[in-house]
């Protein structure tokens, strides 16, 4: 309890600080302090990286290649974004429901940091929050081990490379759970490659296990692997897989997640979409023992995003 205390008053002081840190250093209006356009999102390499700005060509002529939305928010910028999933897996239906926010500032021109609850903020992979995490609201009766008891991450990414190629590195502290106490230190990228209308992300990455080692908190891989389409200006669509699991006897626990997704820009500000993913489509399955069918576990998670 005393955990779940701390972890909910550092998300209030982030945002506390973020919005008296814009309030401060507002630049004017379509431009950030460095002179450039407004509208990346704070993520790349996803759904959300491709709504807010369509790709835009650079102005070498007709042959020229696209250029990737922002991945970092702009110094003083602020993102909050929050899912809401559903478990939609054989015989647990809405066991559990949950909420994960995030929220993202711009500390400097090529830094951002965050509070990150959600699948995609903490990990990269989309709509596998559907299992649990962040503020479960159905009871311990209908999946919820806990109202509150993490995953939660304190993040940061810095740009390492823009253009049609944009690049940031992906780092920081990650709190598996408050109860037993599951701290890892994370280190990855994220990054996105534009082709006019089609963009390609993944956000590879490794996590140490610091505590509770000895009850398997140990080292842990994540590839995810998307491929988005932009329909028109404000309509954006896409797939993702990739491969995810513990390193100590990966062969037997990874997972192969596949979703699908779909986002809409609202307005300049804010983006809405939803996920269906089936969280484990192949994976690890050790002798003897009967692995779950490919459609097995299931979610659905309907998010939205709002940035300034």
């Amino acid at each position: 309890m005393k955990n779940s205390k701390l972890v909910l008053a550092a998300s209030t002081a982030l945002c506390l600080t973020a919005s008296q840190a814009l309030a401060q250093e507002e630049p004017e209006e379509g431009t950030t302090e460095e002179g450039t356009t407004e509208g990346g999102d704070g993520e790349g390499g996803d759904m959300a990286a491709t709504t807010n700005e369509t790709p835009q060509p650079t102005a070498e002529g007709d042959g020229a290649t696209a250029k990737a939305p922002p991945m970092i928010l702009p110094k003083g910028g602020i993102k909050v974004d929050v899912s809401f999933n559903v478990n939609l897996s054989k015989e647990l239906v809405a066991k559990p429901i949950n909420i994960t926010p995030d929220v993202w500032y711009g500390v400097a021109p090529k830094l951002e940091v965050g509070l990150a609850h959600s699948s995609y903020g903490l990990t990269g992979f989309w709509g596998t929050d559907a299992l649990g995490g962040g503020v479960c609201v159905t009871g311990e009766e209908n999946g919820c081990a806990k109202f509150y008891n993490g995953p939660v991450g304190v993040l940061a990414h810095y740009a390492l490379v823009e253009g049609d190629l944009t690049v940031a590195a992906d780092g920081g502290l990650v709190i598996g759970s408050l109860d037993p106490f599951e701290l890892s230190l994370k280190a990855g990228v994220r990054g996105v490659k534009a082709m006019d209308k089609l963009m390609i992300g993944f956000a590879p990455f490794i996590a140490v296990g610091l505590t509770e080692r000895d009850a398997g908190n140990k080292e842990y891989l994540g590839v995810p692997v998307d491929v988005n389409y932009m329909v028109n200006e404000k309509l954006g669509v896409g797939v993702q897989t990739g491969i995810h699991g513990p390193l100590d006897g990966f062969g037997d626990s990874f997972f192969v997640p596949v979703s699908l997704a779909a986002m809409y820009g609202v307005n300049e500000n804010i983006t809405a979409g939803a996920a269906f993913t089936l969280l484990r489509v192949t994976g690890g399955t050790p002798d003897g023992v009967d692995g779950p069918g490919a459609a097995d576990f299931r979610g659905l998670s309907v998010f939205a995003s709002w940035h300034k």
